[in-house]
């Protein structure tokens, strides 16, 4: 009987013993993990920044080519000067030559329109947007072509299309100090948003102890109230509908903030993220991983070990068992 209870207590004692170190393990581990986690999620964040910059100001440079184009100066004032306006100039001579100027610079612009000083769209290379009014406050920024690579500009949603929208609009000059109109571009989102996608990890990346799939997102505000993706995600189908985006990390960034933590994403997942604001764009660049997939193999160690205690204490039990079993057989005489 003694036997079978130091068994017993040995088997009970081993069990607890070894769910005490596979936790311990645990939680040990996370730490290093983490830390792991959070320094490639900088170095991630400063190359996707680097990036938007990097297209930001190939797109200023751009920009700054147009305005200093004499042909497209002369064609818009052209239209701006006009003493009337119809559809028909759509597809008048001066027109299709501003057409095909502007064809070289087109990659990220949904639209290049003129406005006269009243926000009056005259010309558009999206034919939709003629006789259209497009504000000149609140919704497109208009400022001069030195302010515009350090400007914030304003985010907002495109009443016509519905899609998250940045325009600027910037004067033309006839005289000294002397406005024709503005030169407005609506810049293409899609292309802001491809400078931070993430790529496909590799077979050999995901077999990488320690690794963890990333995700990294631009989000704005659309309303006081209200953050959403700059742009629909990457294979995302034609009537991707935007949803409202919340989360502490997407909050402190919007408010100009950045830092670090760990905190729930908008599907409620926890996760280990860093987050930055971007001024030009106030908008806000976060890249995340999931706390399990971070915690993967310091969560498989602990469970090695306690499976281990757990053997070795079903080991004790059955040979406590075995021992009583046999001092408690009958002597044959």
């Amino acid at each position: 009987m003694k036997n079978r209870s130091f068994w017993i207590k040995l088997s009970v004692a081993t069990l607890a013993s070894s769910s005490v170190i596979s936790l311990v393990t645990y939680l040990l581990a996370n730490g290093p993990l983490a830390a792991k986690a959070l320094a490639n999620q900088r170095t991630i964040l400063q190359e996707k920044q680097a990036r938007i910059e990097q297209w930001w100001q190939g797109e200023v440079k751009d920009i700054g080519k147009d305005l200093r184009n004499p042909k497209l100066v002369e064609n818009s004032l052209t239209i701006l000067q006009a003493k009337r306006h119809s559809r028909a100039d759509i597809n008048s001579a001066t027109s299709l030559a501003l057409e095909a100027i502007l064809t070289s610079h087109q990659i990220n612009r949904n639209s290049v329109s003129l406005l006269t000083k009243g926000g009056i769209v005259v010309f558009s290379t999206d034919h939709d947007k003629y006789a259209a009014y497009q504000p000149l406050k609140n919704t497109t920024t208009s400022l001069e072509l030195q302010e515009l690579a350090s400007t914030p500009l304003n985010f907002f949603t495109n009443s016509n299309t519905g899609l998250p929208s940045i325009s600027v609009a910037l004067p033309i000059y006839v005289g000294p100090k002397k406005k024709a109109g503005f030169f407005a571009i609506d810049l293409n989102l899609r292309k802001l948003n491809n400078q931070i996608v993430d790529p496909a990890p590799s077979s050999k990346d995901a077999q990488l102890p320690g690794s963890s799939p990333i995700k990294s997102y631009l989000v704005a505000r659309t309303s006081l109230d209200q953050a959403t993706f700059i742009a629909p995600p990457a294979q995302s189908p034609p009537d991707y509908e935007f949803k409202p985006l919340d989360s502490v990390g997407i909050r402190k960034a919007l408010d100009g903030n950045s830092g670090e933590g760990f905190y729930l994403n908008s599907e409620g997942v926890p996760v280990i993220g860093i987050y930055q604001y971007l001024p030009n764009f106030r908008t806000a660049l976060l890249v995340e991983s999931r706390q399990k997939d971070i915690y993967a193999s310091s969560r498989t160690m602990g469970l090695q070990i306690f499976e281990a205690g757990a053997l070795l204490s079903l080991l004790s039990l059955g040979m406590g068992l075995l021992i009583d079993r046999k001092d408690n057989q009958p002597i044959e005489p």
